[in-house]
């Protein structure tokens, strides 16, 4: 794994660099090496689920898919317990007016709207990774994109047209992985909570005084992945808000400006990965924040 690097050109997909969020890349690689078993280190797996049908998506059977993909690419990645995972990326389908079609052609109905199959396809997988970790019971049809308090602390989902299964990228921790790195997660309760993030880097495995700034980081921080959205609510620390209601700018690029500009405060780097449309990953406000650090040996 490479720390980012400023991208100047090249050819790829990548999230929106709004604020002060700078374009960049980290790169993640798997290789043969190992090391003593009393040291763990970062470690990776991947996996695919089984087809996503239109009419999964928002309902209980993409729960159940997402999850097994999730078991899988834990035993991929030679992890055994699940509090050693720490970060789990999906990128799952999205409805169009074709495969809406298509379900109804075999007598199915869908449980969204295409144009809120985005946001229902993310909360539905990160329900599916909180079920893989035990971090929730499997939720009722009812519970998915409704109650809010069901939520994995690890997840980042996205979403897009070309898929029709969950990929699924898993990290975390392993003895005798080997390599430099190791990852750490926490909660940003909301988009202010500076100390989520050293929370994060902390249980990465630095030490931080109780008062960390981005000096204290000694530049061993290789990023910080974070997933937000606007409150609902509308407010912030009982200050308005007034992110949902501006015509002009879409409430995602708000959210994700003020995160990253706290989050490159933070640790001292605007080269942060800061990601939207975050339901049921992390609370409402609020959001899994992913620490991986160089521990140096």
């Amino acid at each position: 794994m490479h720390r980012p690097r400023p991208v100047r050109r090249g050819r790829g997909h990548c999230c929106r660099c709004d604020g002060v969020i700078t374009p960049h890349a980290t790169v993640f690689a798997r290789n043969v090496r190992t090391g003593p078993a009393s040291k763990s280190r970062l470690a990776i797996g991947t996996a695919l689920s089984a087809e996503l049908l239109p009419e999964d998506i928002g309902r209980p059977a993409m729960v159940e898919k997402v999850a097994q993909a999730v078991q899988a690419a834990m035993r991929d990645a030679g992890i055994d317990d699940a509090s050693d995972v720490h970060y789990v990326q999906t990128k799952t389908p999205l409805l169009t007016i074709d495969s809406v079609r298509e379900a109804q052609s075999r007598g199915h109905d869908v449980a969204c709207e295409v144009h809120d199959s985005m946001g229902v396809s993310n909360g539905t997988a990160a329900l599916g990774i909180a079920v893989a970790l035990g971090e929730i019971k499997p939720p009722r049809a009812e519970q998915i994109c409704k109650d809010l308090d069901l939520y994995s602390c690890v997840a980042s989902c996205s979403s897009g047209v070309e898929l029709t299964q969950a990929q699924v990228v898993l990290l975390g921790n392993k003895a005798g992985a080997g390599g430099r790195y190791r990852i750490g997660h926490a909660l940003m309760r909301d988009a202010l909570d500076l100390d989520g993030i050293y929370g994060a880097i902390r249980d990465a495995g630095l030490n931080l005084p109780a008062r960390p700034r981005a000096e204290d980081l000694d530049g061993r921080v290789v990023n910080c992945f974070i997933k937000c959205e606007a409150d609902r609510r509308g407010t912030l620390r009982g200050r308005r808000q007034i992110m949902l209601d501006d015509s002009d700018v879409h409430h995602h690029r708000h959210a994700k400006a003020a995160v990253g500009g706290v989050a490159a405060a933070a640790i001292g780097d605007p080269a942060v990965f800061v990601s939207v449309d975050a339901m049921h990953q992390g609370p409402p406000g609020g959001g899994p924040v992913i620490a991986i650090i160089d521990a140096g040996d």
